[in-house]
């Protein structure tokens, strides 16, 4: 009961925020004699939707360094695909009846925002994205086995994430290795953890990513220390890579076949 309670509240209330600026013009326009908005009354009510907007991609997602221009991005998104719903509704019955008009806009818009918010939800699900720790099957640098470690994702490629491995396995005045702090991502263990800064990150394929979820997100000090060290790799170079990849193991299980 409270869950759909929830719901209804979330498509009435946050809808209506969302297309603020389209149901005040109906509600303007409809007064004797009709009254439209100015320039800047028009612009601070879309800033007010576009903050709305952000809340709701802000609390869909998960959080992790550098998320802020991706959620802004998301939000711009939300807001014109809310604004778009709540004009075809305009242009299918018309103004007259403009209350009746505005509280279908404000359903429409939350209708959008929900099922967006779901569909974000769901497209983050079991996709590591740089700047989170996760755990999963890390290959290891010096033979073809793997192991179980917690690791922090720098990078995405087509089929896998370029990843720098976490150890509890002291490495204090070593070179290559930082002290990671637990804060965010493990509050259970107690241990004490480093990670490694190799020359280069190591590849995981996304299936030996062994939960849908990360552990959390790394802290913004070692974050930035870590892209001063791994520039972000070039999706068009990440592409080409991973096309040459998958031609040499074609290549390979031809010449094991013949």
């Amino acid at each position: 009961m409270l869950g759909c309670l929830g719901v209804v509240l979330f498509l009435v209330v946050v809808g209506e925020f969302l297309v603020l600026p389209v149901w005040m013009h109906d509600l303007l326009a409809a007064q004797t004699p009709p009254q439209e908005l100015g320039f800047g009354e028009t612009a601070l009510l879309t800033l007010g939707s576009l903050l709305v907007a952000l809340v709701v991609v802000w609390t869909s997602g998960r959080r992790r360094p550098g998320m802020l221009w991706a959620a802004a991005g998301r939000a711009v998104l939300l807001f014109g695909l809310c604004v778009a719903a709540a004009l075809a509704l305009r242009r299918q019955f018309g103004t007259e009846y403009w209350n009746l008009l505005a509280a279908a806009e404000s359903l429409a818009a939350g209708a959008t925002a929900f099922g967006f918010r779901r569909l974000l939800r769901r497209w983050e699900r079991g996709r590591p994205q740089p700047g989170e720790v996760w755990l999963a099957l890390v290959p290891f640098r010096d033979r073809d086995e793997e192991a179980q470690h917690y690791c922090v994702v720098v990078g995405r490629g087509p089929a896998h994430a370029r990843v720098l491995q976490i150890t509890s396995q002291n490495k204090d005045g070593r070179a290559g290795f930082v002290r990671l702090s637990n804060d965010g991502w493990d509050v259970r263990s107690g241990k004490d953890h480093w990670m490694e800064l190799g020359p280069v990150p190591r590849e995981v394929p996304y299936r030996k990513f062994l939960k849908e979820y990360p552990q959390g997100p790394c802290l913004r000090p070692t974050w930035r220390q870590i892209r001063a060290g791994y520039p972000r790799e070039d999706p068009l170079r990440a592409v080409l890579a991973g096309v040459r990849r998958v031609r040499g193991r074609i290549a390979r299980l031809r010449a094991a076949g013949g």
